[in-house]
Parts: C-alpha cells; sequence; structure tokens
C-alpha cells in the first residue's frame, strides 16, 4: 500500500500556500483568526504552519497573548524566486506570484514605515525629555 500523503522534502505544501496567501492578503490576522478564516482544522493548519516555518517563509510574533505570523522573505522578485523554488502552484490555491510579491512589499513597506514614524515620535519625546531636563536645571544652578 503506498502512503497518501506528501513526501517530505523542501517543497512547499499546497496548505501552506494556501496560508501564505492568506498571511498576505490578512497580514494583522493573528492565528485563531487565521484558522478560522481558513476553515482548517487544527492539526493541519498547524503542519502546514510548520513547512512555513522550517522554510524560512514565516516567524511567529507572540503580542498581548495572541500570535501572529510575520512574513520574513523581502522584495518582490525574491518572494517569487523562492516561492518558485518551493514549488508554488499559481494555477491552484496560491495565486499568481506577481500578486503575492507585490502585495509582501506592500505589507514591509507599511510596516517600515509603522517603525520609523514610532522612532522618530519616541527620539523627538526623548529629545523633548532631555530638553526639559537640561532647562530645569539650568534654572537650578542659575537661581
Amino acid at each position: 500500500m503506498v502512503p497518501s500523503y506528501r513526501p517530505r522534502g523542501e517543497a512547499i505544501t499546497p496548505g501552506a500556500q494556501v496560508i501564505f496567501r492568506y498571511l498576505v492578503d490578512h497580514p494583522l490576522d493573528y492565528r485563531k483568526e487565521i484558522r478560522h478564516g481558513l476553515r482548517m482544522p487544527n492539526g493541519t493548519f498547524q503542519y502546514h504552519l510548520q513547512v512555513l516555518e522550517s522554510r524560512g517563509l514565516i516567524r511567529p510574533v507572540r503580542y498581548a497573548g495572541r500570535t501572529y505570523y510575520r512574513i520574513l522573505v523581502r522584495g518582490a522578485p525574491r518572494v517569487a524566486t523562492l516561492l518558485r523554488d518551493l514549488g508554488w502552484d499559481e494555477a491552484g490555491e496560491g495565486g499568481p506570484l506577481v500578486d503575492v510579491g507585490q502585495k509582501v512589499d506592500r505589507i514591509h513597506l507599511a510596516a517600515d514605515r509603522a517603525i520609523i514614524a514610532r522612532a522618530a515620535r519616541e527620539s523627538a519625546a526623548l529629545a523633548s525629555g532631555v530638553r526639559d531636563h537640561y532647562l530645569a536645571l539650568k534654572t537650578l544652578l542659575v537661581m
């Protein structure tokens, strides 16, 4: 009797393609939302997530008691090349690689902008705090 499961290897599974595509379309969903959105049993979902993690495509990030998944690959051409090498099926559930790569780029661009804006706010607050500190010291020393 021949086993019906896929042989292990470097290829990405069809279920992993579905999950990756969902992550591209819904980057802010957490684990439970993703699983319910895909209507996938927990064991199957976990297996395909492990496939994505082992291929270096995603990484779990835990925040406020929830698990989110961050896409690690950057750059549309690199995304397309890597997914093609892993056996991405453009005709199947995953969709065209060009669309996937462009959406991944937009996700990373939005994240980079948010990080830069936050860093600017924090450095402005820090500079303001330092300036207030020096003004207070100057006032104390001068008087």
